[in-house]
């Protein structure tokens, strides 16, 4: 994204004007031209839109200063740099230009010279901007940060927690979230969720919008694979006729979220256009309809979620950096549920619970082994997985109170060994093994076995059956290995 041309728009009523600017710009720019000053207007606002526009003055519908003047009435296009194209013997042209906000102006006959310097200076300045501005984003988002943590460090009792209902939790580390979340709730700044699939960002959304306390209803669109004509279509709606197809007005999610709050899941995979207009959306707080030149007010507090490393993605230009700065004045991260485990007996009784209700039999009682077996699980799909994992798990229960492992131990077995073969494609470094740091000795094949039995053991306090499953293999094969260990150790006592 950062390292396309720039785009230029050229507009000028004469052709041969127009064929000199582009032979000298389109090796290093996109070129967009215009002919009138209308279609100037029309060009500057629409998708995508230029960095520069060279404006000729003397047209023969709309001249140059009016063009300018409404430009800058548009917030859509007001912040792009207007240069002028005047005359040699035009002062009195370029001075008003000047005064009307033109960045600067260029005298015809067009050298190539100053043409290119003109505009690396404006572009260049340009980028200045962005760089303060996003300097300055990142000083507030982290000024508002910490107000945010000082507030929530305050008190040690939530004061709405009901917002909470849903998120099933005993974990110090979620009652930090839930604190943050009082503390930030009520500013109306946006909210960046991250975290990995799985962990509940949506319910985290929820929370914020019960804090939040406003009459509009939460609505929640996930931006996965929305195209940039479907993103602006879902979110700012259209006017019949906008397109075809279009036989009636449609309110997009921002107009009926309005007085609540717009939820948009999956950011990090918003397209490069789409991430422009959200920005324009955020910085300016009015929106167009498709196929309207009225603009609309934003009144809906935004909670943006992704799963995606939207850092990394910044630094590979895939992720506009004042984008993230606007959209995480106040960032909550979500922990993994392999750094809570303390949660996992309290969510699957309740997803047992929850299985029970839905299959309609009553709630099964939760083997002890289970937990010491899903204890040991790192859960890549997080709640999420562990939710599926014990709806699979009664929907397959045959007959007792107590819950069967079966199918349980069967899945996590199965994920492992294919999470094993992955990890075995790279080149792993042996001396990084604790087996393997003998010296530089590699351990003899029973040594390497037995050490492997032994921790697993260990790791399962004892349990063969997960032993097993953490080792990938069936409880019998397990078991033929503890009684040949043992056997030996006693033939080297006799």
């Amino acid at each position: 994204m950062e390292n396309e041309k720039p785009r230029i728009l050229i507009v000028d009523d004469e052709r041969l004007h127009i064929n000199m600017l582009n032979d000298m710009l389109k090796g290093s720019y996109q070129i967009k031209v215009g002919t009138g000053g209308r279609q100037a207007i029309e060009r500057a606002i629409s998708e995508p839109q230029p960095d520069l526009i060279l404006l000729d003055i003397q047209m023969p519908d709309i001249d140059g200063f009016q063009v300018l003047q409404q430009l800058q009435e548009d917030p859509r296009s007001r912040g792009i740099p207007v240069v002028f194209l005047t005359s040699m013997d035009a002062i009195e042209d370029e001075a008003r230009g000047l005064e009307l906000g033109a960045a600067d102006y260029i005298t015809k006959p067009f050298s190539p010279a100053i043409v290119h310097a003109r505009i690396k200076t404006q572009l260049s300045l340009q980028r200045s901007i962005r760089e303060t501005l996003m300097a300055q984003l990142q000083a507030q988002a982290l000024e508002k940060q910490v107000g945010a943590l000082q507030r929530s460090l305050t008190s040690t009792a939530l004061h709405k927690p009901e917002a909470f209902g849903e998120i099933v939790t005993n974990s110090p580390r979620m009652q930090t979230v839930f604190h943050y979340m009082e503390a930030v709730s009520g500013t109306g700044e946006p909210v960046l969720v991250t975290g990995e699939t799985g962990v509940g960002k949506e319910l985290i959304a929820k929370g914020l919008h019960r804090l939040a306390g406003r009459s509009g209803k939460l609505v929640s669109v996930n931006l996965a694979g929305l195209d940039d004509v479907a993103f602006s279509d879902t979110l700012f709606g259209h006017k019949k006729g906008a397109f075809t197809g279009a036989n009636q007005d449609r309110k997009g999610f921002i107009s009926q979220a309005e007085g609540g709050t717009l939820f948009l899941d999956e950011i990090g995979d918003l397209a490069p256009a789409s991430q422009i207009k959200l920005l324009r959306l955020l910085q300016e707080g009015i929106y167009y309809p498709l196929g309207s030149d009225s603009p609309k007010m934003m009144k809906v507090n935004i909670v943006a979620a992704t799963n995606r490393d939207i850092n990394g993605m910044m630094s590979n230009g895939d992720f506009r950096q004042d984008l993230f700065f606007r959209l995480s004045a106040h960032h909550i991260k979500l922990p993994p549920l392999r750094e809570r485990r303390e949660d996992i007996p309290l969510l699957t009784s309740h997803f047992l619970k929850e299985a029970g209700d839905a299959m309609e039999q009553a709630t099964l009682v939760v083997p002890p082994e289970l937990l010491k077996l899903l204890g040991l699980y790192s859960f890549p799909g997080n709640i999420r997985e562990l939710r599926a994992l014990i709806f699979d798990a009664v929907a397959q229960h045959r007959s007792g109170p107590v819950l069967s492992m079966k199918s349980i131990q069967k899945t996590i077995e199965e994920r492992r060994a294919t999470n094993n073969q992955t990890a075995n494609l790279g080149n792993p470094d042996l001396e990084t093994i604790p087996l393997f740091q003998v010296h530089g000795q590699l351990p003899t094949l029973d040594e390497a076995e037995s050490a492997l039995v032994e921790e697993a053991m260990r790791r399962a306090s004892g349990n063969q059956g997960i032993a097993a499953t953490l080792l990938g293999i069936s409880r019998p094969a397990i078991n033929r290995r503890l009684n040949r260990r043992l056997r030996h150790l006693i033939g080297t006592r006799d």
